[in-house]
């Protein structure tokens, strides 16, 4: 074993103290539903369930509620169902298994859709849905301490661990997956000595920030934003893929500014069983339209970090496939060391 990877393993026996704290445990989705929809359907209103594979309160799980909100008002009642487990895989293949009549809907970004089956067997693939329409981007970046000496500035963090070899401790989100696999395209471990922490989750890299048990961390926005506001953390770069600057953090730069292809492909999306009936699927994909012109969604979107960015199913189907046919070979081709 070399000194690089004992440092990860001794990592992970020292952040094992608290990850199980920011653990999220799976919920039952015969408990857990959509409050907002507490209302009788009106007549004429469509009823729909959206599936969520994640626990309520993240940015799954609050993107899909607020959408549900907005589409009200447009005749599409969506009752939204947490489902977690599996970075959730569970979810995505319950709704592979639904009737297409059983007006059952999938809510998911490309490493549920695409990356994770195509990583092993998961019960499904992504050719057993088709796009209803995408309406929301989740921001992800790195943070670091506010106290680190690189500040906030990315290429000072880059010159900083070249000069002190074995110093950095970065908290990554998992080992072997797609966000591992972006944030080493930016500090490609092969090149830079540092120590690369696998923990849990997002919960688990802000407790390790706030702690001082990490350095720098791989981090959504919205679950950052807290520290950011304190002064006790900095965003380096962020990875929102369909724009360069954040509403809110217009001085984060994109990692793209660095030369850099790491951008996160976490557009969210609405998706159906094959075989759904076309005419629901228009009616709904007409009321997400709508629901993005309303400001009221932005401004419920944009302090968790998210924007709204409405794509119609041709469109959403181009922007997944795209995933799937530029970033998931070199994906799988990086991901060999891991299996």
């Amino acid at each position: 074993m070399n000194m690089k990877k004992l440092l990860i393993v001794m990592m992970i026996l020292t952040m094992g103290l608290f990850i199980f704290i920011g653990c999220n445990d799976a919920e039952d989705p015969a408990e857990t539903g959509n409050g907002d929809n507490d209302e009788a359907v009106a007549e004429g209103d469509l009823e729909i369930d959206i599936i969520v594979g994640y626990g309520a309160g993240g940015s799954n799980d609050l993107s899909a509620r607020y959408m549900a909100q907005a589409m009200r008002e447009h005749g599409v009642v969506a009752n939204i169902i947490n489902m977690a487990g599996s970075s959730g895989t569970e979810a995505v293949y319950h709704v592979s298994q639904q009737d297409p009549d059983s007006m059952t809907f999938m809510w998911a970004h490309s490493p549920m859709m695409i990356f994770e089956p195509a990583m092993g067997d998961r019960g499904y693939d992504f050719d057993d849905f088709v796009p209803v329409g995408t309406l929301a981007s989740a921001t992800f970046g790195v943070a670091t301490r506010a106290d680190m000496p690189w500040g906030d500035d990315f290429e000072a963090l880059v010159e900083y661990i070249e000069e002190n070899p074995g110093e950095v401790s970065f908290g990554g989100q998992g080992l072997g997956n797609l966000a591992h696999f972006l944030h080493d395209k930016a500090l490609p471990l092969e090149e830079l000595d540092y120590t690369y922490a696998p923990l849990g989750g997002g919960a688990d890299v802000l407790l390790g920030l706030e702690g001082g048990h990490v350095d720098v961390g791989a981090v959504s926005m919205a679950a950052v934003s807290p520290m950011l506001e304190s002064g006790t953390a900095k965003m380096l770069y962020h990875q929102q893929i369909l724009t360069d600057t954040i509403p809110g953090h217009e001085d984060v730069p994109s990692i793209t500014e660095f030369g850099i292809e790491a951008s996160s492909p976490h557009p969210m999306a609405l998706w159906a069983p094959v075989g759904t009936d076309e005419e629901v699927i228009q009616r709904i994909t007409e009321a997400m339209e709508a629901a993005s012109e309303n400001p009221l969604l932005a401004e419920l979107y944009e302090p968790n970090g998210m924007l709204v960015h409405y794509l119609n199913p041709d469109e959403t189907a181009e922007l997944f496939e795209g995933f799937r046919d530029d970033l998931l070979p070199e994906f799988l081709d990086w991901a060999e060391q891991y299996q």
